[in-house]
């Protein structure tokens, strides 16, 4: 399976690997970037006007630590649809993520690790540590960063492994609120107990799921 997984008239979806960014940084280049490498073989994309010009066609971006798939659309009407289906929480991405299991960092008690089981997680956040490197989830709203309470639905999928659906997403969103559960994601040199460079993220997007605009409903999954 190549970048682009995904193809037609109105987007694409591109599997990112881990350890590059999805879009540049303000006043940078695409080079080294998924929105590059998936421009490279679909180049539309980079005449969309997306949420800053330099992210041109991202419906969405993932941490550069974090594998999985990307949407970018290939038209502006496209874009603007899809951007507002998420403003209506209605685009859909669901995570896999390997997790350890670490009480030390438990803000609350989920339920037990018991396949099938679901449980929700909900807060606000606020930056944390130098440079603000990492986010907090925080339960009172006069500490937080946004006005926007954020919602991560977790499901037990076993040998520890959960699955996490989001639809707007905050950045670190489910790796803060995994390990606020005292489920830290394996790899994770931010939220983990056990940072190590050597050992990538366990944390990937493998579906995603919206309405088209003739109201019929999109899913793609890689697994």
């Amino acid at each position: 399976m190549g970048l682009i997984v995904f193809c037609n008239a109105d987007f694409i979806i591109a599997d990112k690997p881990h350890g590059i960014p999805t879009v540049p940084l303000k006043g940078q280049g695409t080079e080294g970037t998924l929105l590059g490498m998936a421009a490279a073989e679909c180049p539309d994309i980079l005449s969309v006007g997306g949420r800053n010009p330099w992210e041109c066609g991202a419906v969405h971006r993932l941490d550069t630590a974090t594998s999985g798939l990307v949407i970018f659309a290939r038209t502006q009407q496209a874009f603007d649809h899809l951007m507002e289906i998420q403003k209506r929480d209605l685009l859909e991405k669901t995570y896999k993520a390997g997790v350890l299991h670490d009480d030390r960092l438990r803000g609350f008690d989920p339920p037990a690790f018991r396949l099938g089981a679901t449980f929700t997680i909900m807060s606000y956040f606020r930056s944390f540590g130098p440079k603000s490197r990492e986010v907090r989830p925080v339960q009172d709203i006069r500490r937080a960063d946004t006005p926007s309470l954020y919602t991560t639905y977790v499901t037990y999928a076993g040998q520890d492994i959960v699955h996490c659906v989001i639809t707007r997403g905050f950045r670190h969103q489910i790796r803060a609120h995994l390990a606020w559960a005292g489920l830290p994601i394996k790899g994770d040199p931010l939220y983990g107990p056990c940072p190590s460079p050597d050992i990538p993220l366990a944390l990937d997007c493998f579906k995603v799921s919206f309405p088209l605009a003739d109201g019929q409903r999109f899913s793609f999954s890689k697994i």
